[in-house]
């Protein structure tokens, strides 16, 4: 077969599907090519069976809790795994029918299987397939899990994020290395569950990205339930004995576990592509984008992880909008980061938007903070922990924001459109929440701005005049 179209997207993923289903809906002839399945990681490897993991897990921690709520606890000491496993595969399949090729067929898309190699910058050829045409080629071949080469790491076998959900036996004993958002939200669904779990990152602290505060918080919050963690603590090699997997790290410390996990990040998945024969560069493994997504060959778009860009599934949507418009239209657009929301789904959630606190105050903002323990549905809920910390300029305008809650990646929201259209958090503040929620955080972290107004030389003023017509 050789086939000819105006669009074609190299990678089923949510950027490949998001492009493809675009330029169908504008009338273009589109195609999408993938090597397995429609749906790519945030389907099959990421977002989805890792949340309903941690559903699972949520739950039995509470069930462990119930007390806190005046019930029974009513929580085995271990979880049949493979019920659990076989529940996510279930929610999964659910799922999955967003990403059925016959939907997509179904909007005019062609969708093709198999692995795509570029002959020139306006074709690329599929084996099985034949060459295959096009006037705009965007790559979304997303990003795989990155193993570092530890000596005898893969002698002795391990997990990753990319194959755990094959699995249906939990080990007794867990070591995660890496304390990132991966590492940390399966070390906790591990520990949940029944497992023995322990946490070696290289680096001072986990969740390294996040607000030093927060990665505090939940370091502590990890170490209350059980998890053990190793901090500045490099994995030098492994080594096997009486069946057992030891772990040696570079401050001398011997850890033995029944299995490893590996969460040491995610390279961009650029292997085969033939990216040279359409001029296409790549920087440090991921291929080079321009602020329009346009790669350094004029027919050739990239979106999503393989840009080593922010590796997130509402990035690659939003990369892939991007894309597809200046593809087509005369007015391009860029992309930009600095709006853009993160949640990590450990329990409670750790979300954040914009600037860290310290690059805040560099700039001339100000932090402002409201402590869960005292917010009345929390108390209710038996959620009572966490934070809500937002930093803002003198004017009141969101620079960034942190959330460690219960739904943190919900309450962020108000603090994410703020920044993204201008508003102050004045507005937050004297905006009507409904009572009892959550989001009365949110606007308790406003308030305490509001408060802060007060102490100024208009505030003093304003509190002097109430003062004489009292």
């Amino acid at each position: 077969m050789n086939a000819e179209y105006d669009l074609v997207a190299i990678g089923g993923g949510t950027g490949g599907l998001v492009t493809a289903a675009g330029a169908a809906y504008l009338g273009l002839d589109a195609a999408i090519i993938e090597k397995a399945a429609l749906g790519g990681d945030c389907l099959w490897t990421g977002c989805v069976p890792s949340k309903a993991l941690i559903a699972s897990a949520r739950l039995a921690h509470r069930m462990d809790r119930a007390a806190d709520l005046g019930l029974a606890n009513g929580s085995p000491r271990r979880h049949d795994f493979r019920t659990v496993m076989e529940r996510m595969r279930s929610a999964r399949h659910t799922v999955s029918h967003h990403d059925d090729p016959e939907r997509f067929r179904a909007m005019g898309v062609a969708v093709h299987f198999g692995t795509a190699r570029f002959l020139d910058p306006n074709a690329v050829e599929v084996p099985g397939i034949g060459r295959v045409r096009s006037r705009r080629f965007v790559v979304a071949t997303g990003a795989v899990a990155a193993v570092p080469p530890i000596p005898g790491l893969a002698e002795a076998g391990y997990w990753t994020y990319e194959t755990v959900f094959d699995e249906n036996e939990l080990p007794r004993s867990i070591v995660v290395v890496g304390g990132g958002p991966i590492g940390a939200e399966f070390a906790q669904v591990f520990s949940r569950l029944g497992a023995r779990v322990t946490i070696v990152e290289m680096m001072p602290s986990i969740l390294t990205h996040e607000d030093p505060d927060a990665s505090s918080f939940m370091k502590d919050l990890f170490t209350a339930e059980g998890i053990d963690v190793h901090v500045d603590a490099a994995l030098e090699r492994v080594t096997v004995e009486d069946g057992a997997k030891i772990l040696h790290t570079g401050d001398g410390a011997r850890i033995a576990a029944d299995e490893i996990f590996v969460a040491t990040g995610r390279r961009p998945m650029t292997g085969g592509l033939g990216l040279g024969a359409a001029g296409v560069e790549t920087q440090n493994g991921a291929i080079t984008v321009d602020p329009h997504l346009r790669t350094t060959s004029p027919s050739v778009w990239a979106v999503g992880d393989v840009t080593g860009a922010m590796q997130f599934t509402h990035v690659a949507d939003q990369m892939a909008k991007i894309a597809l418009r200046n593809s087509v239209l005369p007015l391009k657009a860029k992309i930009r980061y600095d709006n853009v929301p993160r949640v990590t789904y450990t329990d409670p959630e750790v979300a954040h938007v914009g600037m860290p606190e310290a690059e805040a105050a560099a700039e001339g903002g100000t932090t402002y903070t409201y402590r869960l323990d005292d917010l009345d549905r929390a108390i209710v809920d038996a959620t009572a922990t966490g934070f809500v910390k937002v930093s803002a300029d003198r004017k009141g305008r969101v620079m960034g924001a942190t959330v460690v809650a219960h739904g943190a990646g919900d309450l962020i929201l108000p603090f994410v459109l703020a920044k993204q259209h201008g508003l102050k958090l004045g507005s937050i503040a004297n905006t009507i929440f409904p009572y009892p929620t959550m989001a009365e955080g949110v606007q308790r972290a406003a308030k305490e701005y509001m408060r802060s107004r007060l102490d100024t030389a208009s505030g003093r003023f304003l509190k002097r005049v109430i003062r004489w017509l009292k």
